[in-house]
């Protein structure tokens, strides 16, 4: 899997290619706790490459939303593709996760809380 940082519209944009499954949810975990010790206010993790997620890269979503609610940030997902989402839906983390259609309405959305 391909985890890609950068900046956007005053936002850490972190993107995920690939795979995320229990072979790399640690290293995806070790690289969020590395963006995430510069403690960003405001965070967007883009999906749109993402192909399939297992029950390990949730739990490193749950363990990501939980760290930057507890420093006062705030968290977007955006552009999960169908499947992707199917499984944030089955998974029940759609419902406290901000999960966004599209990567515009992922920023306006950190941008109005």
């Amino acid at each position: 899997m391909e985890v890609i940082a950068e900046k956007s519209d005053g936002m850490d944009v972190i993107s995920l290619n690939g795979r995320l499954d229990a072979s790399n949810a640690s290293a995806l975990d070790e690289k969020m706790k590395d963006c995430l010790s510069r403690k960003p206010e405001k965070v967007i993790i883009s999906l749109k490459g993402l192909e399939y997620v297992s029950s390990a890269g949730l739990r490193v979503f749950l363990g990501i939303a939980k760290e930057i609610k507890m420093a006062g940030g705030k968290l977007a997902f955006a552009e999960p593709d169908a499947n992707v989402l199917k499984v944030l839906k089955m998974s029940g983390l759609d419902t406290f996760l901000k999960i966004y259609k599209s990567m515009d309405d992922a920023v306006s959305g950190l941008r109005q809380l």
